[in-house]
């Protein structure tokens, strides 16, 4: 059976013999960064197909052969050729997501605030994190271009944090793929501690790791070019080519790591935990929503409370018929239909690293 949420239990208590004090305790307010910088799709409703494509036309071959002067008799083309694109389609299904709280009446009847009102905002929260979550493991999933710390064989070798050369190996990598950056060159401006910085892509680390390329030689925290340049949120700055957000859903694997004397965050075992760092180009990732586009940038939970995409719905008590006999329950949920896909694996390089222990 499904769990009810009432007023007099320990979910949303009546303030009977209790001073209630105006509004709620905050909850954590987690960063959602993995919808920044994705390709937005929409799949149109009622068409018949709950799969979604993706097409690229590949680059021709450069030509480097020069054309000979057209001599003799006259031919169809006059005797040149042509050459046929390379067409690459990517496709994924659309699935759908969701979830759910059951009320009872009373929730609002023995409350001085509308509770209702605060579940939703709840559920919009709920759902901009687990979309995330769900991107978050799309990037992970698609990633091919891997880099260990130092430049080790696997995860279970990194002895160490994240240097200033696993950085350089990344944006090497993709600038030898051609990927693009998403953000032109900043030149500074005339105010007093503003630095200029270099084309860029995104990355997206944890917030442990984030200390370490807070010491990385170069990094230029963001507070040093956001004044005259746009920035993301949650962007803490930049190094070797990259603008770092973090996220405290950022994939870690405790305890896969080789030990580190200590030096290296560890929750299990002797082992270091591993942290992966996502570092990618322009339309390197693609998302698609049913009927909208999901987001395309950082978000905070509650902040805003519906993320696009999401379907809130309410179902008031009195409105389920024969199974509400009383008008006693009702619903708030959210539904959303997701599909996401790396587009290019060869403009995202996933990073595993440790995380120097503070």
């Amino acid at each position: 059976m499904a769990a009810l949420v009432t007023a007099l239990d320990s979910n949303v208590p009546a303030p009977v013999n209790f001073v209630l004090m105006k509004g709620l305790l905050s909850a954590a307010r987690k960063k959602l960064p993995y919808f920044n910088g994705t390709l937005p799709g929409t799949l149109e409703k009622s068409k018949g197909s709950a799969s979604v494509k993706w097409r690229r036309i590949e680059n021709l071959t450069a030509a480097t052969t020069a054309l000979a002067e057209v001599n003799g008799t006259a031919v169809a083309f006059l005797g040149r050729s042509a050459v046929n694109p390379t067409i690459t389609d990517l496709t994924v299904a659309m699935a759908k997501y969701g979830n759910a709280i059951l009320t009872t009446e009373e929730v609002d009847l023995y409350n001085v605030n509308s509770k209702t009102a605060q579940l939703m905002e709840t559920l919009g929260a709920n759902a901009g994190e687990s979309l995330n979550i769900l991107m978050r493991d799309v990037f992970d999933a698609g990633a091919t271009q891997l880099r260990y710390a130092g430049g080790v064989a696997d995860d279970s070798t990194i002895v160490a944090a994240v240097t200033a050369n696993d950085i350089k190996y990344a944006v090497n990598l993709l600038n030898r793929n051609s990927a693009m950056t998403f953000t032109s060159f900043g030149y500074g401006s005339t105010n007093i501690g503003t630095s200029p910085i270099r084309s860029s892509y995104y990355g997206i680390t944890h917030p442990d790791v984030e200390e370490d390329i807070r010491d990385i030689s170069g990094f230029i925290p963001v507070e040093q070019y956001g004044g005259y340049t746009a920035t993301e949120p949650f962007e803490y700055g930049t190094v070797g080519g990259v603008r770092f957000c973090s996220t405290e859903i950022a994939p870690l694997t405790t305890g896969a790591a080789g030990t580190s004397s200590n030096l290296l965050r560890s929750t299990a075992n002797n082992n270091s935990d591993v942290y992966k760092t996502f570092i990618y180009g322009r339309e390197a990732i693609g998302s698609v929503g049913l009927g909208n586009m999901h987001a395309t940038t950082s978000s905070e939970m509650y902040n805003p409370m519906k993320p696009p995409a999401v379907e809130l719905i309410v179902h008031q008590p009195g409105t389920s018929g024969i199974f509400d006999m009383y008008n006693e329950m009702g619903s708030i949920a959210w539904k959303t239909f997701f599909a996401a896909k790396v587009l290019n694996p060869n403009w995202l390089v996933e990073v595993h690293t440790g995380a120097s222990a503070l």
